[in-house]
């Protein structure tokens, strides 16, 4: 009997321990919440077409048509020694027209500028344009376009050849008209100049890599050698068959070229 007393007042005595404990709090008033489990976040939509976001298109820019270059047909003694005039081929439609000119103390640059207008089919005409330069132009050339050169010379101005210069040499026999013959061959190695008088040349080329060199005969044409016989062997035989007058004291002595 003693055996069950004991464990019943110790279940007893629990419970009022518990009571008033939970009693206590309520005199308290302890304030609490509940808490509950953490809602997940939604996972984030991926972007659309029309939600994603786009760059900035950069306006359309409107380009207007480039600045062209009129071509210089003649150059002209102007009023005083700083000016010349400019003559060119124009398109009649051309936009602001006007002459840009850039001088140093060695050359002068100029050219006519225009902006195209009116169409393919726009037909062209001369028209002069006044070059005016700082200080007088005197032996200075004139680059038109950044191309072609012009030099002032006794009878007034002429265009330079790339070759010869603006005052070609007076000796017909000088290097640079034998160059210009060299370039108008298109041979590709400079010659030996075998005999050469005023109005008579015989120059020897070769005009590419690998080929045996060529005898050719010239006659002067007023403004420069024009070839009119070549040759394989020595001596005048096959210059003089083509053209008798030429001096056979020019080629009789000759070897054959090589």
């Amino acid at each position: 009997m003693r055996r069950f007393v004991k464990p019943v007042l110790w279940t007893f005595g629990t419970l009022a321990a518990g009571g008033l404990a939970f009693g206590l709090v309520l005199a308290l008033d302890i304030p609490y919440r509940s808490v509950s489990a953490p809602k997940a976040s939604p996972a984030p939509l991926a972007p659309t077409a029309a939600s994603a976001p786009t760059s900035p298109t950069p306006p359309v820019v409107p380009t207007g048509p480039g600045t062209m270059t009129a071509w210089v047909t003649d150059l002209r003694p102007g009023p005083d020694d700083r000016s010349a005039v400019l003559r060119v081929d124009l398109p009649a439609c051309a936009v602001g027209p006007h002459v840009e000119v850039t001088e140093s103390a060695t050359r002068i640059d100029a050219a006519v500028l225009f902006r195209p207008g009116g169409g393919p089919h726009c037909e062209t005409a001369p028209a002069d344009f006044p070059l005016t330069a700082a200080a007088a132009i005197g032996k200075r050339p004139v680059v038109v376009n950044a191309e072609d050169t012009w030099g002032l010379v006794s009878g007034g101005w002429r265009k330079c050849d790339k070759i010869l210069g603006c005052e070609p040499p007076a000796d017909h026999c000088d290097p640079a008209w034998v160059a210009q013959a060299e370039f108008s061959a298109e041979a590709e190695y400079s010659g030996t100049t075998r005999a050469c008088v005023q109005d008579w040349l015989i120059h020897d080329l070769q005009r590419h890599s690998g080929q045996r060199a060529n005898r050719v005969a010239y006659r002067w044409a007023g403004n420069g050698w024009a070839s009119f016989a070549s040759a394989n062997g020595g001596g005048c035989g096959e210059i003089l068959a083509v053209e008798p007058r030429f001096p056979a004291a020019l080629c009789e002595k000759l070897a054959p070229p090589s």
